[in-house]
């Protein structure tokens, strides 16, 4: 479909004016994901043309949320209005939320909620991958990681992003002291105003380790903890931390240029590090094996770099089985 002729539909259906048959090409154009970075490019272009309105924006969410759990029939919307990806314009963020959730409505949900109100930034396994958000704070997301960033309101009242995995963040300070918030699974936060730090959040616990500036954590029990720079805390699953001090960053920083960093870790961390960033199942089925101990400095872009590393470091086989690897001592005759 030509450009100009799917952005006068994008136009016609926001004034109202869509037909049946218009309403059913946007269907099927936004059925791909390629085309999603463009409708927001026509919703910025759009609103700059119309005066600004204002509307519920909880309540629309909540009746979108209802005419998906009843699968009622959806209804011609009456004249709305989305908002700019691009923070120029976040005063009208109700009516811009309520817009696309309209829209989702009537072309029969084909997307959920998160897609509306969040953009995702997402790394693959062995990938890092550098961003820049709309306040100039500049992130660092490492290998199998996830962020997701508010289209709507980001730096108007507040600063929340949402991670998975780990990343590095050197927050901007604004001019009115807002505050930058981290969030990551099971109710733990990062709060800063400007600074510099390292946020792990994985399925075996949470880490956080400052650089510069002051953070204050909250923890999943209701805690609160205020770290400075060369603070590291780590989280288990269970709730209980520890605060340690670090006389250098580059064991938190490392894996920015593909390093890994081992300070006597044992096979058995190595291989969990490995599934982390590569993604490949690693097993050590030698107990005396998995507890050896490594210590040093190694690049390794590939997860096979890592595997000759370990290879020729301590002398064993790596072995490739159907769904996973194995490393094992060589059998003398």
């Amino acid at each position: 479909m030509e450009p100009l002729l799917i952005k006068r539909i994008v136009f016609d259906f926001f004034d109202g004016k869509a037909t049946a048959i218009q309403r059913k090409y946007l269907e099927e154009w936004l059925t791909d994901e390629a085309n999603h970075e463009a409708y927001y490019q026509y919703l910025d272009e759009w609103e700059s043309q119309r005066p600004q309105f204002s509307v519920d924006a909880e309540k629309a969410l909540t009746a979108y949320q209802r005419v998906l759990e009843d699968d009622q029939p959806t209804v011609t919307p009456s004249k709305v209005l989305p908002v700019s990806r691009s923070g120029l314009f976040q005063k009208w963020l109700p009516w811009g939320i309520a817009a696309s959730i309209t829209l989702l409505g009537l072309l029969g949900a084909y997307v959920f909620r998160t897609q509306i109100l969040y953009e995702t930034h997402r790394t693959a396994f062995g990938q890092t991958s550098e961003y820049k958000l709309a306040d100039g704070t500049k992130v660092t997301l490492n290998a199998n990681s996830s962020l997701r960033v508010p289209r709507f309101g980001f730096g108007n009242k507040t600063r929340e992003v949402y991670l998975e995995g780990e990343g590095e963040f050197k927050v901007t300070h604004t001019a009115n002291n807002q505050r930058f918030i981290v969030r990551t699974a099971d109710r733990f936060q990062v709060e800063v105003l400007g600074t510099e730090f390292v946020v792990y959040a994985r399925a075996k616990g949470k880490r956080v380790f400052l650089s510069k500036g002051k953070v204050k954590l909250d923890l999943p029990q209701g805690q609160q903890l205020y770290m400075r720079p060369g603070n590291v805390v780590t989280v288990a699953n269970s709730g209980r931390y520890r605060l340690t001090q670090t006389k250098t960053a580059r064991p938190y920083v490392a894996w920015k240029d593909h390093w890994f960093y081992f300070d006597n870790t044992s096979l058995t961390e190595v291989a969990d590090q490995i599934q982390e960033q590569f993604g490949i199942k690693v097993v050590v089925p030698e107990p005396k094996l998995a507890q050896r101990r490594i210590a040093g400095n190694f690049r390794a872009e590939q997860a096979d770099d890592l595997f000759q590393i370990l290879a020729e470091l301590l002398t064993i086989n790596v072995v490739k089985k159907r769904h996973y690897i194995e490393l094992t001592t060589p059998k003398h005759p």
